[in-house]
């Protein structure tokens, strides 16, 4: 010990084991324990042998009364909708023809009254010299038309879509709109009067509420999905100055607006979605629960085919890997 004390090594030091030191109330019935160690081997796998045949023949008459009596297998319950598109389309249907389904009437007649609403209270507050005259219907259409058509050719700037000099640059939008006429749209163009007293101007996207619920609305009334479905995180590219814009560096996307998307799996038709503005509250808790039973509220009194997959990354398909299955599901 006063080696040990004095930091000398310890492997030095050695324990040996006696019988004779062990406290004979330790052991329970030692007088039934063989001396002999290969006769104690023996008696002892005998014990445990015995007993273990009893426990067992009790357990599997436990379970098989149990499974008998009381177990029910999962019955799976048929998805409560038909599938499809839910409108009358001829078989050759042409773009425009689809696309006139979700832009109706009464969206185009929003967008010209609400953008010539805000025109003439913009120019009421800051006079302007520049020249304006309302906009018409078949204006405010091939202005969004020209939209469409400038992010699928994109240009290093948007007045490039009107030069003339550069052979690189020539395309007939000039033709279509002058370049003037189309940047004094394109400042005035609103969806939401600002002076309307029935607005929730706490709602960080108040302006463009009445149109993300048209077209969810749209999405919902035009096609049902099959019961397949997929909860997953969009990115929509946005580098301006926004109050919930996200940066996300391991996406291909890193800055721009999170967008939660409930779509079928094996289409990616969106049938609901929701714009992240960033948390609701002091401290939310629970973010991935809320998401996902909100947007599966208009089909909480149907039952799925399969599992809501919950996942962050690319569609799934039916058979693919699943992280959450909720409780409107079948399974």
């Amino acid at each position: 010990m006063d080696d040990l004390s004095d930091g000398s090594d310890i492997e030095d030091v050695e324990y040996s084991f006696n019988e004779s030191s062990v406290n004979e109330n330790e052991l329970e019935d030692s007088d039934d324990v063989p001396a002999d160690p290969l006769a104690r081997d023996q008696w002892m796998r005998g014990m445990f042998e015995e007993e273990e045949e009893v426990d067992l023949g009790e357990f599997v008459s436990f379970q098989d009364e149990w499974k008998t009596g009381s177990y029910h297998p999962c019955r799976k319950r048929e998805f409560s909708r038909k599938p499809g598109v839910k409108i009358d389309l001829p078989d050759d249907a042409t773009p425009l023809q689809v696309f006139s389904k979700i832009f109706t009437e009464e969206l185009w007649l929003r967008l010209v009254t609400e953008t010539n609403l805000y025109a003439e209270q913009s120019r009421n507050e800051t006079p302007s010299s520049s020249k304006w005259t309302p906009v018409t219907m078949t204006e405010m259409k091939t202005f969004i038309g020209l939209c469409v058509a400038m992010g699928i050719l994109q240009l290093p700037a948007r007045r490039d879509h009107w030069r003339q000099k550069k052979w690189l640059f020539q395309t007939n939008v000039p033709k279509a709109m002058a370049r003037d006429r189309f940047a004094m749209i394109w400042r005035y163009l609103h969806l939401q009067d600002n002076q309307a007293n029935d607005v929730d101007h706490s709602d960080k996207l108040w302006k463009l509420r009445w149109f993300l619920n048209y077209l969810t609305s749209q999405f919902q009334s035009l096609y049902e999905v099959n019961g397949y479905v997929t909860v997953d995180e969009s990115m929509v590219k946005f580098k301006g100055r926004l109050a919930f814009r996200q940066y996300l560096p391991l996406k291909p996307t890193k800055w721009g607006v999170k967008v939660w998307v409930m779509a079928e799996s094996s289409t990616g038709y969106i049938t609901n979605f929701q714009v992240y503005t960033g948390r609701e509250g002091t401290g939310e808790k629970g973010l991935a629960h809320r998401v996902v039973m909100d947007l599966a509220t208009p089909y909480s009194s149907i039952h799925f085919h399969g599992q809501l997959l919950l996942r962050s990354g690319a569609f799934l398909g039916d058979e693919g890997p699943w992280t959450g299955c909720m409780r409107h599901c079948s399974c």
